[in-house]
């Protein structure tokens, strides 16, 4: 087994979309049927009923005037990044980001809105374009330089092979075997990085199969053509909630990471009414049945914090 050095966790969000699309590319059209069935059902919105979420009457005291005036919370997020926030069958913003910010409104009792962004215009435009950005964004030190950060959930890079592990596959020693991956994230930069290292001590480098979109990479690990999939953990959660059966987490979480709820430094009063809806929302239980509704209910944390340490 190889050791690696630790690294944070950084996710290149400069890709398609994840899960929220079906698309496969040309020279894999043709799956099996169980990735066929793996392709389908990534494609499930759940529905969660907020409709039991109050106001909470000393929280929502806590917004600032000016927004609690305009009754309603402006989100920017990059909508390329299921399950997290993608577009939905009908044009519209989901995911569990998405239910998260719509439970948070329900709390203060403010309606909530998402535009569309790009990714790393989010930070620049939060406390002018929007109130705040909840895009999974990775709690780390140079953000907290910009911006402050309210901390809602925890994630990492995990894995997932086909179920019952038919290939034997151990995610500690993927030297020549068969990595699938989504191309522009994070773990291809570090599968190139392993691999190296594997070719370093005599053995096979990795067999990378690095596709458009996460849920090509799930699918075809689904249906045999891939020996495991590395991905984001909410995504690999993901595929696995979605997979009816096919596939099955295998390993330990690496490199975990505290999300955070991005908002202007010179807002505190925004950030504190962001932290206790949170809180209550963790509570209550609310928190749990939304992230469970996803198959993340894993990234679960139990106390939010504003400004944690990365």
């Amino acid at each position: 087994m190889m050791s690696y050095r630790p690294r944070r966790r950084t996710l290149l969000r400069a890709a398609p979309l994840a899960l929220a699309t079906g698309l496969l590319a040309p020279s894999l059209a043709s799956c099996t049927r169980a990735s066929e069935r793996l392709d389908a059902e990534s494609n499930t919105v759940p529905e969660v009923d907020l409709s039991d979420i109050a106001e909470v009457p000393e929280i929502a005291a806590l917004v600032p005037a000016a927004i609690r005036e305009r009754g309603e919370l402006i989100n920017g997020a990059a909508l390329n990044y299921a399950p997290g926030e993608f577009v939905g069958s009908s044009g519209e913003a989901v995911g569990y980001d998405i239910d998260i910010l719509a439970a948070i409104g329900a709390v203060l009792g403010l309606a909530t809105r998402t535009e569309a962004a790009v990714f790393a215009q989010i930070i620049p435009a939060v406390g002018s374009t929007y109130d705040l950005g909840i895009s999974s964004f990775t709690v780390n030190e140079e953000r907290l330089e910009a911006v402050s950060m309210v901390s809602y959930f925890q994630a990492g890079i995990s894995y997932a092979v086909k179920t019952g592990n038919p290939y034997d596959i151990d995610p500690g020693d993927l030297c020549g075997k068969r990595v699938a991956l989504q191309v522009g994230t994070y773990q291809e930069e570090l599968s190139i990085e392993r691999s190296a290292e594997c070719r370093e001590i005599d053995q096979s480098a990795y067999d990378l199969l690095a596709y458009t979109s996460n849920s090509d990479a799930a699918t075809n690990v689904a249906g045999g053509k891939g020996d495991i999939l590395m991905a984001d953990s909410p995504v690999t959660a993901y595929a696995i909630a979605r997979s009816r059966g096919t596939l099955e987490a295998i390993g330990e979480i690496e490199e975990s990471a505290l999300n955070g709820i991005v908002v202007a430094k010179d807002q505190p009063e925004l950030a504190e009414a962001l932290r206790a809806a949170l809180q209550h929302l963790i509570d209550s239980g609310h928190m749990e049945r939304i992230l469970a509704a996803w198959g993340n209910d894993a990234g679960m944390i139990p106390t939010s914090e504003v400004n944690p340490q990365p």
